[in-house]
């Protein structure tokens, strides 16, 4: 990557209305990459998450909690109070001097702070507001609160998800957050290009349930063609096989795929079993799932017979897919993760040093990265009034006496 090039969104300002995870993240995909995001949080109080920890042993108030730590890097904080008049008319003169608006308040929220779209558009045109919500801005239900367990059940990804014949589970991560979120980057960006080429902004309306249902499309194309419903198979794949998870000798796990053809061929070899090549059970893709249950007990009683790193060794000479079953332990060794500066190194004033995910795309002009740590609460406030808005330190001072900012 170039040092010393500017990211690419260096000059696109995003006014940050977002709480909790999936605006938040939207917000920190766009600060990643350059974007001048203005967070605008309660004066006092500020984004809930700032509360969440965990807290660093240096935060006996417990005021930087590890949520916000993580997702609040690069960005800027800005306090008005968005129930005060004035702190409306501050807002309306920091949408003239933006490009972006996002927020992730119920459907009606912003209309009744009269910060909707239809009431910003109208003072920049040129405005890209984006919201994201559990179910979008219209349909029946529209008004319903979600989080993500709300988003990943009705979404279909809990119904296919956990052991063979299971109770739903859903993922680890928030994925009904996480890829709403992302998509809500992504989107705001199209639409920001759009606003280039014709001078018109827009209002993208991202939602958390149209999101996971974007992610499980092979779902939709399975019942759509066949008839099928996903229903859970575990660490395995319902069309590919072998495609799972295995325990090692040394207890560990690996994960490897030998779906198709030439790598179900290079499996055997690793396991010295060339004569299950001339197995009828197993000589397509599709046989070695129909007849997967012989096929993975074979595996596993040859994978339970070596060590973790015995197998890893041996299946990458075959040109096998294969990796380890990491933990976040491990992910803090991994020469792979330190190669592709996936993990940065920021200071805060309150938490002290700690590690937070790295930037994953990789910009060979324009490069992204963790330029700074989350903010304090209001850390910015003054330096935005009066830069942006022009405010003398005097009429900052009466707009914090008066409980503006």
């Amino acid at each position: 990557m170039k040092t010393g090039a500017h990211p690419p969104l260096k000059d696109i300002r995003v006014l940050d209305f977002t709480v909790m995870l999936a605006g938040p993240f939207a917000s920190m995909m766009l600060a990643d990459c350059g974007a001048e995001v203005l967070k605008i949080e309660r004066p006092g109080t500020g984004d809930n998450t700032r509360t969440i920890g965990p807290f660093s042993a240096n935060d006996g108030e417990r005021q930087a909690g590890g949520f916000f730590l993580s997702i609040g890097r690069n960005k800027k904080s800005v306090t008005i109070d968005l129930k005060h008049p004035k702190g409306i008319g501050l807002v309306k003169e920091l949408v003239k001097k933006s490009d972006v608006v996002i927020e992730n308040f119920r459907p009606g929220v912003m209309d009744r702070l009269a910060l909707g779209y239809g009431d910003l558009k109208e003072i920049n045109p040129r405005i890209v507001y984006t919201s994201i919500s559990g179910f979008g801005h219209t349909g029946p239900y529209k008004d319903r609160p979600s989080f993500d367990l709300i988003a990943q059940a009705m979404g279909g990804v809990m119904a296919m998800t956990g052991p063979t014949d299971g109770p739903p589970c859903k993922v680890g991560p928030g994925i009904g957050d996480i890829w709403a979120a992302s998509l809500a980057a992504y989107s705001t960006m199209v639409a920001v290009l759009s606003a280039v080429k014709t001078g018109r902004g827009q209002h993208v309306d991202c939602a958390m349930y149209d999101s996971m249902l974007y992610l499980v499309e092979r779902a939709v194309m399975m019942y759509s063609m066949a008839g099928i419903v996903s229903r859970p198979v575990g660490n395995a794949h319902p069309l590919y096989a072998p495609y799972d998870c295995f325990e090692t000798q040394d207890g560990k796990y690996v994960v490897l795929a030998g779906h198709w053809d030439n790598q179900w061929q290079n499996l055997c070899r690793a396991m010295h079993r060339e004569d299950l090549l001339e197995d009828p059970r197993f000589g397509t893709m599709w046989d070695r799932a129909q007849n997967y249950s012989p096929l993975r007990s074979l595996i596993q009683a040859w994978v339970l017979g070596l060590k973790r790193d015995e197998i890893m060794s041996l299946l990458l000479e075959h040109d096998v897919p294969v990796g380890p079953v990491n933990t976040v332990e491990d992910i803090f060794v991994c020469p792979q993760v330190k190669a592709r500066q996936m993990l940065s190194e920021v200071h805060h004033p309150i938490a002290g040093a700690l590690s937070i995910v790295g930037v994953p795309m990789k910009f060979s002009e324009t490069p992204g990265g963790v330029r700074k740590a989350a903010p304090l609460l209001g850390e910015h406030t003054d330096e935005v009034l009066r830069t942006l808005l022009s405010r003398s330190d005097h009429e900052i001072k009466t707009l914090r006496d008066e409980g503006v900012i």
